[in-house]
Formats: structure tokens, C-alpha cells, sequence
């Protein structure tokens, strides 16, 4: 039986840089995966879907040609080809990682495992269960798409973004179910590419966990790219066609597509990994963990989606760093009070911290400062002025409490107001930092300037 120093049972975002970290500190390590090394994010989530919206707003801009001071007609769309980039992107991503793993002397176990012990975990591969025994074990097992029961899913015609991602054709039209962010996200390059695209969300708006300008921006860049929202809605039926998908709203409205996409929530993979095996404790739906990523049971700890409501690929990873630096003796923790958001729509939109709305609730004498991309040097050279920089800031000592960024390299320029957050810089120390010329970024800077009062380009302060 192989023993370990640390085990990690999982291969994405999270589990792969756990297991990285482990090696790097001298861990004896194994990394557990029964798919493809690289988890959700690498294969059918982030990646993918970032070189797809990278392509599609590529073709959108061709259209824009004249404004550039180009006379070119404008290229058909290639769904095989496009497609085929796309796995291109994933397949070498996902060599580099294996390639990574390989170097540090990580063994990489292939199969589905489960915890049996506090120290033991079977793995079920190819040549039969094996038992794995290591010091430290580290769950990063991920979430998975849900798929409501009422939709057809055996006629092919219905996607999860497991399907969306690695289909070898762009759909005819689509429904998109849930209006999200990986909603809003194939709705956008959908439609730039041509694609009929109707998005269907129960709420009354779109990205509703968001701050409120930055949904009213995705809905206005959606609406500009043709795409129908039908919010306040409900799916109540969906029927397989000759021609694709029927989809039936609450209210009698019936929308004709060759494709549904549904995209209504991920749940964490918390069953059959032995859990209840150790008495490893949950909160709701995931795996509770305190800021060291540790579990209720000593020497396992708990990493991403399996441990945290919020998705996203950056927390895990940093959660998998932090985890393995406790498994290897290392103390290290994290408050994750600090992540930033990125929703990779066109605009891009980020946010960190703080909404409006919930800064606030908070008590405290809230100011707002805004820095519009009109006014900034680089969106005119770009062309596309559309967007904003908005700062949200506590009155007497200037904190940071949030910040929204609308706009070319948004998920970028967020970053710098993560760091400040971080490090609990003032909105005047914001202001007071040298900003390149020209860039996105110093964005940040006018608007720290206009929440002082002495904003150089922004308008009205």
C-alpha cells in the first residue's frame, strides 16, 4: 500500500496547485483524479470558454472594421474551426499541467476515490481498488452542473457547459437557461457570433449577486448584441423537436431553439467521497472549513467549490496553496474576505468587496466615486468607451469597501483594487500611487482622486 504525506483527491485548479505546493515543500504527494488533470476550469469551464469569448469578440469587432479604417468584408463563422481552436487551448494547457505535476515526482492516481479513514482513502481505477494511506488528505472534488429533471436530456439537443465547451458545432439558436455569469457569458459570444440567443432567468434581473451597475451594463451589452432576456421567468416545460428544443415560460410563452443551454448552478461533489465515512463535517451544502482549510477531522482539509459557495478558479487555487502549506507544517491562513470577481461578458465586468447596496447596510458613511472610460485616454484608442471605474469607500479614514470596474481589461484592472484592499491602503494612497499613461488601470487613480475631491479627468468632481 503506497503511504503518502499528502494526498489530494481531486486534479483541478484547486487539487493541482495543492498538490504542487505539497511537492514543493518537500511532501511526498499524490494527486487523485478520475477525469481529465485540470478539473472543470481547464477542460469545459474558464479556459474554454474564455478562448471561445476571445474569438467571438474578435469576429464582433471585424464588423466594426470601418471605424478602424479597415474596408474588409466581414469572414464567415466557421463552427468546426472555431471549435476546434478551442480544444486546441484546453489540450495544451492541460499537457503543461501534467507535464508540472510529472516534474515535481507527483504521482498522478487515476480513478474515483473515497475516504475510508482519517488517514486512508480507496481508490477505485482500471486494475481494481487501491488503498492509499497519507499523513495529510486534502478534498478538492469540485461541483458539478445541475440538470433539472423535466429537461430532455437524451435528445442531445440540451447542454450543460460540459457539452457547450467540447461540442465539435456551434449551435443553430439556443435558449440559455439561468442568467448568471456563465449565462451571460455564452449568451454574449453566442450572439456575437450571429447565433439566435434568448436568455431565460427567474430573478428580476440578470447577475443578481452582483452590484447593480454592473447588471444593468451586461444587460445593455446584451441587448446592443440582439440577445432577447426574458427575466422574471420560469421554465415550466421543455419538449425535444425535429428542429431542436421547445421551451415552455411560466405565462404561456414558448421559445424555439436548436439548443438549450442550462446553466441554473453548480452543486459541490460531496457525495460518495466517504465523508460520512470520518464525520467530516458540513455547512448547507459544502464541506465547513475555517481559514487554514481545515475540515472537522485533523489532517483533512477542504479546498473550492466542495468547500466554498463562491466558484471561482483563483479561490481554489489559493485555497490549495494555503491547505497545503498546513498539511506540510507550514502555517498559513487566509480570511478569503478579499476576492475579486470577474464576469467575462463585452464589457468585461469585475468587482471586489462590497456591493453599493450592501456597503450600505454595513452603518458606516459610505461615499461613491466613479472614473468613466469616456474620459479615459486608452478606451478612446481602443474604441470602446463603454464602461466605468467605481470606487466605494467609508467616509472618515477612506477604506476601500468595494469597488466595481466596467470595461475593457476590467478583470485586470480590478487586481490593483484587490491588492489595495488587501493591504488596507486608503483611497488616498490609491490616488497618491504613480499610475501608468496610457492604461486601463489608472482608471483606479482618477477615480480615488474624484472620491478625494480633486479629480483631474473625471467630470463633476
Amino acid at each position: 500500500m503506497p503511504t503518502y504525506d499528502v494526498a489530494v483527491l481531486g486534479g483541478g485548479p484547486g487539487g493541482y496547485v495543492a498538490a504542487l505546493r505539497a511537492a514543493k515543500r518537500g511532501a511526498k504527494t499524490c494527486c487523485i483524479e478520475a477525469g481529465l488533470i485540470g478539473g472543470v476550469c481547464l477542460n469545459v469551464g474558464c479556459i474554454p470558454t474564455k478562448a471561445m469569448l476571445h474569438a467571438s469578440e474578435i469576429y464582433h469587432h471585424i464588423g466594426r472594421a470601418a471605424e478602424y479604417g479597415f474596408a474588409a468584408p466581414k469572414p464567415a463563422v466557421d463552427g468546426p474551426a472555431y471549435m476546434k481552436r478551442v480544444a486546441g487551448v484546453t489540450a495544451g494547457l492541460r499537457k503543461g499541467v501534467e507535464m508540472l505535476l510529472k516534474g515535481r515526482k507527483i504521482d498522478v492516481i487515476r480513478g474515483r476515490g473515497r475516504l475510508t479513514a482519517r488517514d486512508t482513502l480507496v481508490v477505485e481505477t482500471n486494475a481494481g481498488p487501491q488503498e492509499v494511506k497519507a499523513k495529510a488528505i486534502i478534498l478538492a472534488t469540485g461541483s458539478h452542473p445541475a440538470r433539472p429533471p423535466f429537461f430532455p436530456w437524451d435528445s442531445g439537443r440540451v447542454w450543460t457547459t460540459d457539452q457547450a465547451t467540447t461540442a465539435s458545432e456551434l449551435p443553430a439558436s439556443i435558449v440559455v437557461v439561468g442568467g448568471g455569469v456563465i449565462g451571460c457569458e455564452f449568451a454574449t459570444l453566442y450572439a456575437e457570433l450571429g447565433i439566435k440567443t434568448t436568455v431565460v432567468e427567474m430573478l428580476d434581473r440578470l447577475v443578481a449577486n452582483l452590484d447593480d451597475d454592473a447588471s444593468k451594463a451586461i444587460v445593455k451589452s446584451l441587448d446592443r448584441r440582439g440577445v432577447t432576456i426574458r427575466t422574471g421567468k420560469r421554465i415550466v416545460g421543455m419538449k425535444a423537436t425535429d428542429g431542436g428544443v421547445a421551451a415552455e415560460l411560466d405565462g404561456g410563452e414558448t421559445l424555439q431553439a436548436g439548443h438549450a443551454l442550462v446553466a441554473v448552478g453548480r452543486p459541490p461533489n460531496t457525495e460518495d467521497i466517504g465523508l460520512e465515512a470520518v464525520g467530516v463535517r458540513l455547512e448547507g451544502k459544502v464541506i465547513k472549513v475555517d481559514d487554514r482549510c481545515r475540515t472537522s477531522i485533523d489532517g483533512i482539509y477542504a479546498i473550492g467549490d466542495v468547500a466554498e459557495t463562491r466558484q471561482y478558479a483563483h479561490l481554489a487555487s489559493r485555497m490549495g496553496v494555503v491547505a497545503a502549506d498546513n498539511a506540510t507544517g507550514h502555517r498559513a491562513s487566509d480570511p478569503r474576505t478579499v476576492v475579486p470577481v470577474g464576469v467575462y461578458t463585452h464589457p468585461e465586468v469585475a468587482s471586489v468587496g462590497l456591493s453599493e447596496a450592501e456597503a450600505a447596510k454595513t452603518g458606516k458613511k459610505v461615499r461613491v466615486a466613479r472614473f468613466s472610460y469616456m474620459a479615459s485616454g486608452m478606451a478612446r484608442a481602443y474604441g470602446d468607451t463603454e464602461g466605468q471605474v467605481k470606487l466605494i469607500a467609508e467616509e472618515g479614514l477612506g477604506e476601500i469597501l468595494g469597488a466595481v470596474v466596467i470595461g475593457q481589461h476590467a478583470t485586470d484592472v480590478i487586481q490593483g483594487i484587490a491588492l489595495a484592499m488587501r493591504n488596507e491602503l486608503t483611497v488616498e494612497e490609491v490616488a497618491a500611487t504613480v499610475h501608468s499613461h496610457p492604461t486601463f488601470v489608472e482608471g483606479v487613480m482618477e477615480a480615488a482622486e474624484a472620491w478625494l475631491g480633486f479629480g483631474i479627468h473625471a467630470a463633476g468632481s
